[in-house]
């Protein structure tokens, strides 16, 4: 199985007031021991980041030395694959963004899809879990 760790994955699995913390957590685990093939994105430890960080989007913040280690360990892991994006991914993602009138934060994910593409992984393929595709509007 191919899994885009997105960054409802990685908010639900560090924050233990998340309901869905156990399933994520496990996700998490299986990429580090590399039992699954797990990709990772600067963007989306960025996303993390900011989101772990601010109490008015999770109920216990981490501190900023926590929050920032841990994305260095995760951006570190052998057994996580990063994707990177090229110079020429701003043209696809703005021709994506005209094309599919996307607003807002969609952008984002617009991003990383076009990164995926990139480095020749299927989008098709991956997925990014239950846990985000029920959370994406949420407060964690």
């Amino acid at each position: 199985m191919k899994i885009l760790l997105d960054t409802n994955i990685l908010v639900h699995a560090y924050n233990k007031s998340s309901p869905n913390q156990k399933q994520a957590s496990k996700i998490i685990r299986q990429a580090i021991k590399g039992e699954i093939d797990a990709y990772l994105t600067s963007q989306i430890l960025y996303e993390f980041f900011a989101v772990v960080t601010d109490n008015r989007r999770v109920e216990s913040p981490m501190g900023l030395d926590e929050a920032a280690d841990l994305c260095l360990d995760l951006w570190g892991c052998r057994e996580i694959e990063k994707l990177n994006s090229t110079p020429l991914t701003p043209n696809e993602v703005f021709k994506q963004a005209k094309e599919q009138k996307l607003t807002k934060s969609r952008i984002f994910d617009c991003i990383i899809a076009v990164t995926a593409k990139e480095n020749k992984i299927d989008a098709s393929t991956l997925k990014t879990s239950a846990i985000s595709r029920s959370t994406a509007s949420s407060k964690f």
